[in-house]
């Protein structure tokens, strides 16, 4: 949270508007975070002249600053009060770029998380006529004793600050803050502690909600990373920010690799069913067709009941019967496929042959070369590749360092779970895939993207 957060809310005074050539006049900073708030500030003395418009603005005059220290003589001091601190300013890219100046010349490298104060007042209140300095000591009732001199500017931003905390609350000023420095705004009930037990590897993880209810179920190649990127600024709309307020816990188990990760959340989706996830959530409904040729050697489709096993062989698979249909129909139109081959008509000669939208395999006069190769062709986004194996295989995923290898078991690219730390026996293997295991589109297409990536070893020798 913002209380948590060590803050430089910091104002400078300048010669003028160019980082390049102007010097600091004037630096105010408070510090604060939760244990402390420390305020400090000076002039400088500067190598050049300060324009009159500039003195009439600010006060401060060339004989104010001919005692004053160096920024040479406070930089160490001052890099050493800014480590670690959240640079906050009002405009800061004016402020911040003069810093950065000024240490740069002293060889100090100084590259803060910067906060503009303007930008997060347009952003917490969108509605105000005006979000300059003055526009929001009017908006909130604040006086100060003068105007463009630095600590009056800082005190102004430490006032706006605390009226925005106490007006909106501390956990909407914290997310506008978070998105500004495109930090994760952490749910109220998960800490930075757990956040550092999640490993920033492969794996899948869990979000479980009061009374342990599973809310979600995902999956990453560095879960941290991915964990923290659902509390992002792009992750506080609609059902991401439902699923933040109710998230308790986050509970997480390493794979060796991407494709182990893939498998795990698909599988674990479907059986657990959590709350949020929608799009996986189901196993898909769908119907699948066998390729079988005719008597004269044409292909068709020969659709399979619900409950009949998939065949060994090559099978096509939709959403429905009617879907496939229809995905027949167009090809009668697009590609001159015949429907009576296709099964969507009877009889001799078609009637589509007649319009001249048919090829003529009704009639000879499109070979079953020809008429396979484009049905094929056509359908070769929806077929399911015949097993390319003589039974199970164990597909070897080594982790990145190497420090652990997974062994998924998978046969007619059906995945029958992994082993880890050590190749299973085959005999393990072959009792495991006894058991009833359906065909998992999901599965199949997760697989094939890793055909030629790992190493498939065949249980038999």
């Amino acid at each position: 949270m913002l209380s948590n957060m060590r803050l430089a809310m910091l104002d400078l005074e300048t010669t003028g508007a160019s980082a390049s050539r102007d010097e600091i006049t004037e630096i105010a900073v408070i510090i604060r975070d939760a244990e402390e708030q420390d305020a400090w500030q000076s002039l400088l003395r500067v190598d050049r002249d300060i324009p009159s418009f500039i003195q009439r603005l600010t006060g401060i005059t060339p004989e104010m600053l001919v005692d004053a220290p160096s920024f040479e003589s406070l930089a160490p001091q001052l890099m050493e009060y800014l480590e670690g601190a959240v640079l906050v300013a009002h405009n800061a890219r004016f402020d911040a770029a003069f810093l950065k100046q000024a240490f740069r010349r002293l060889g100090f490298d100084y590259k803060p998380k910067v906060l503009c104060s303007l930008k997060l007042a347009r952003s917490l209140y969108p509605d105000w006529p005006k979000h300059g300095l003055d526009a929001l000591c009017s908006q909130i009732g604040y006086e100060r004793d003068c105007r463009h001199r630095a600590m009056a500017d800082v005190l102004a931003m430490k006032a706006f600050l605390e009226f925005a905390i106490a007006d909106l609350g501390e956990e909407r000023v914290t997310a506008e803050v978070h998105a500004q420095l495109k930090m994760p705004s952490l749910p109220v009930h998960i800490t930075a502690e757990m956040l550092d037990e999640i490993p920033d590897r492969p794996g899948v993880y869990r979000f479980f909600g009061e009374n342990d209810a599973l809310l979600y179920v995902g999956k990453s190649i560095a879960m941290r990373s991915r964990v923290l990127s659902h509390f992002s600024a792009g992750g506080r709309q609609g059902r991401a920010m439902r699923m933040a307020q109710q998230l308790r816990r986050i509970e997480c188990s390493e794979t060796a690799g991407e494709l182990g990760a893939l498998l795990q959340e698909s599988a674990e989706i479907k059986t657990t069913m959590p709350l949020h996830n929608r799009q996986l959530r189901r196993q898909r409904e769908l119907c699948a067709a066998s390729l079988q040729p005719d008597e004269d050697g044409y292909i068709g489709l020969q659709f399979l009941a619900a409950d009949q096993p998939l065949p060994e062989t090559e099978f096509c698979l939709f959403k429905h019967r009617k879907q496939a249909q229809q995905l027949l129909r167009d090809f009668v139109k697009s590609d001159g496929l015949c429907p009576q081959r296709l099964g969507l008509e009877r009889g001799g000669s078609c009637f589509s042959y007649q319009l001249g939208h048919c090829a003529g395999a009704c009639c000879g006069e499109q070979s079953p070369e020809q008429y396979n190769a484009l049905l094929k062709k056509k359908l070769a986004l929806r077929c399911v590749e015949s097993w390319p194996y003589d039974g199970p295989v164990l597909i070897v995923e080594p982790s990145s360092d190497d420090s652990r290898v997974d062994w998924h078991l998978v046969d007619r690219w059906r995945y029958f779970g992994t082993f880890t730390d050590c190749r299973p026996e085959s005999d393990d293997c072959e009792q495991r895939v006894l058991a009833a295991q359906p065909f998992d589109y999901d599965h199949y297409r997760i697989l094939q993207s890793f055909r030629q990536r790992l190493t498939w070893q065949s249980l038999k020798p």
